[in-house]
């Protein structure tokens, strides 16, 4: 009876790791390919662009509330880290003009990338099931997903998440 439970928990816990490492690889890939052009209208990849770094790629619009709330803490994060192997990169998913107006309001000082509603699509995919905003995927050095942070940020949680790769 005990080799049963063992052999089901073996397995349940096989299939748990198969499909965490397909939902990985899943979101992962869900960047390749994927280019957004930045505010002077060059396109950037969004896994390869800033490739050798520790990336916070944070998913935002000029709308949103809590999105505007955490521009000082990116501000203050990318002026921190900016020397070390890391770097902030907004998403903007909103209107040319607004973003444009927006970043020169707030002082942005990263690099801000201009998106269209596809990149709800790409924020799911990377495992954002709701869609919501603000949205901070951390990308290793080699471009791979390894945090997704829902939400407001804290400067706790960013650097919770980012130490471990820098």
């Amino acid at each position: 009876m005990s080799y049963t439970i063992n052999r089901r928990s073996l397995l349940a816990l096989g299939s748990a790791m198969l499909l965490t490492l397909a939902g990985a690889a899943q979101a992962a890939s869900a960047l390749d390919g994927v280019s957004y052009p930045d505010m002077s209208g060059k396109p950037r990849a969004l896994s390869k662009a800033w490739s050798g770094k520790v990336v916070v790629m944070n998913f935002w619009a000029t709308w949103c509330a809590p999105c505007r709330e955490e521009m000082p803490l990116l501000n203050q994060y990318a002026d921190r880290y900016g020397a070390a192997p890391l770097a902030v990169v907004g998403v903007a998913i909103d209107d040319k003009v607004a973003v444009r107006n927006f970043v020169q309001q707030f002082n942005i000082r990263y690099p801000v990338l201009l998106a269209d509603s596809g990149a709800l699509n790409l924020m799911r995919a990377a495992g954002n099931q709701l869609g919501g905003l603000p949205f901070t995927l951390i990308l290793d050095k080699n471009g791979n997903i390894v945090a997704r942070l829902s939400g407001k940020v804290s400067e706790a949680q960013l650097d919770a998440a980012v130490r471990a790769h820098l």
